[in-house]
């Protein structure tokens, strides 16, 4: 026996209708809110103002299939978010099987699409003023205080757990967190650079910083919604920023407890450790008056690195009676300072045998061999080095002797003439001359240089740079050389050598 089942026609009808409204109305949302850290940011939806945050949007298919918004705010860098609305007719294909009647999609009502997520918050930072000097922060390795297994939120509704399966598995090595932290400094005033301590290049970087900064995560816990392959949503985060002293073991210049959210947008779940780590290191950098602490921190260690004060009594002039004379009797005063390892060169201040060389030159010595243009050798000590500015004071014992004038490096002006006089290569070539113009003033990590093309080759480091009227204006310092390179050789100003020497001429 067989039943027929008859629909009335107009059942049919609100049938048909119940199904196109399930997608007509859209499977997800067709707008969202915009927010900002701060708020109150101007938004701009593909280069047009449309208001400030927070913002709502509808999404309509003119605004093309990618939605950039441009988040403006006077003092911070302006940033961009996208949003990729996606077409979603699929319960509209069934109705129409189910109903045998054509599927038509209407592809230009906003209805049938959706966004990938109701609500975006976007960070913003502030403007690094151009002026802004620059301090050099090493970084070392980043510490948590997580333990294992420890709760970190829930990701599309699952609660995660610190292990090495869990997408936030970087935490379990958090030392594969400092990129994240150097990434976060960088375009900011402070100059990041991870280092390794214990390793000699990382040792130097510590030196030359005399602090450095020890990053540690305290706590995280993530709020994320969104699809399998990328999320959205708040991760709370608790840093601890110390900035240890370089100089004294376990010693903390500064300590800064951080509470912060950063909001995912779109991220894929295994970068958001990272990303809320490079955001919490950018808001470390926006710190109130960290720059004056760390400043005033730095400006002590170089106070120390001086030591003492040195009295020497200012010399009498070298005497030459023409410029072709001049060179002649300078080199008199200029020496070869030689230790097992090598030589360089060196020259002399004051007439009781105090001498400026550069730190590398005499390295570890206490005491090193002075050889003279007259011939003779004497030893000589090393009474202070500053390692900072590679420089280095050495007396020898004796009385009347040859020493250069102080001149004025500050009144040298760009392609002025300028000597160099050492002891290039070879211990046999003592008190070789060379000659090029002044080229430029130049900062290198952080550190004043006169910039020449004056001839420096090995050897010649510790020599003076010589100006037109025969005084030292320079401690030449170091070559950068290389294929295609020529000319690039770079010295202490003399006024910088005294001072961080701690030398004071006197009459």
């Amino acid at each position: 026996m067989y039943i027929r089942c008859l629909v009335p026609t107009g059942l049919l009808i609100i049938l048909l209708a119940s199904g196109c409204a399930s997608i007509i109305g859209g499977t997800g949302k067709q707008s969202l809110t915009l927010n900002t850290e701060p708020g109150g940011a101007v938004v701009y939806l593909n280069g047009n103002e449309k208001g400030s945050t927070p913002f709502t949007y509808s999404y309509s298919p003119d605004d093309g299939k990618e939605v950039v918004f441009e988040l403006r705010q006077p003092g911070y860098k302006s940033a961009t978010v996208t949003v990729r609305p996606e077409r979603n007719n699929a319960v509209l294909f069934a109705d129409a099987m189910l109903f045998h009647i054509p599927y038509l999609v209407d592809k230009n009502d906003p209805r049938m699409y959706a966004l990938p997520t109701g609500d975006i918050t976007v960070n913003l930072y502030k403007e690094t003023p151009e002026v802004a000097m620059r301090q050099m922060l090493p970084i070392t390795a980043v510490t948590t205080d997580l333990p294992t297994r420890a709760d970190l939120g829930k990701l599309h509704g699952k609660p995660v757990k610190l292990d090495k399966e869990s997408p936030f598995r970087d935490l379990a090595q958090p030392e594969l967190l400092t990129g994240a932290v150097s990434s976060g400094l960088r375009d900011t005033w402070i100059d990041a650079r991870v280092v390794r301590m214990g390793t000699t290049k990382g040792d130097e970087a510590l030196q030359k910083a005399k602090m450095y900064l020890r990053p540690n995560v305290k706590s995280l816990k993530a709020d994320l919604s969104g699809e399998r392959l990328t999320c959205y949503g708040p991760v709370e985060l608790e840093m601890d920023w110390k900035v240890m002293s370089a100089l004294g073991k376990d010693s903390v210049l500064v300590s800064i407890p951080q509470r912060t959210t950063y909001y995912a947008n779109g991220d894929r779940p295994a970068d958001v450790v990272n990303a809320a780590i490079t955001h919490a290191a950018r808001l470390f950098a926006e710190e109130e008056g960290l720059q004056e602490r760390l400043g005033g921190h730095y400006g002590t260690s170089i106070a120390l690195s001086k030591g003492g004060e040195v009295l020497l009594a200012a010399p009498p002039a070298i005497v030459f009676n023409s410029r072709r004379e001049m060179i002649p009797a300078l080199v008199k005063a200029v020496v070869t300072i030689q230790t097992d390892k090598g030589h360089g060169s060196g020259f002399i201040v004051s007439s009781d045998g105090f001498l400026i060389t550069n730190e590398h030159v005499v390295g570890n010595e206490s005491i090193v061999r002075v050889k003279f243009e007259q011939g003779f050798t004497l030893d000589a000590q090393v009474v202070k080095v500053n390692k900072d500015f590679d420089l280095a004071l050495v007396k020898v014992q004796a009385t009347d002797l040859p020493a250069l004038t102080i001149g004025d490096d500050s009144i040298l002006m760009l392609g002025e003439e300028l000597f160099a006089i050492g002891t290039p290569l070879d211990a046999t070539l003592g008190q070789s001359v060379s000659r090029g113009v002044l080229s430029g003033r130049r900062e290198l990590d952080g550190r004043n240089y006169l910039q020449t093309d004056v001839s420096i080759n090995p050897g010649n480091s510790g020599g003076p740079f010589i100006d037109e009227d025969g005084k030292v204006v320079g401690v030449a310092t170091m070559k950068i050389s290389g294929k295609g390179l020529e000319g690039l050789g770079f010295g202490v100003p003399i006024s910088v050598a005294l001072e961080m020497l701690n030398i004071r001429m006197t009459r």
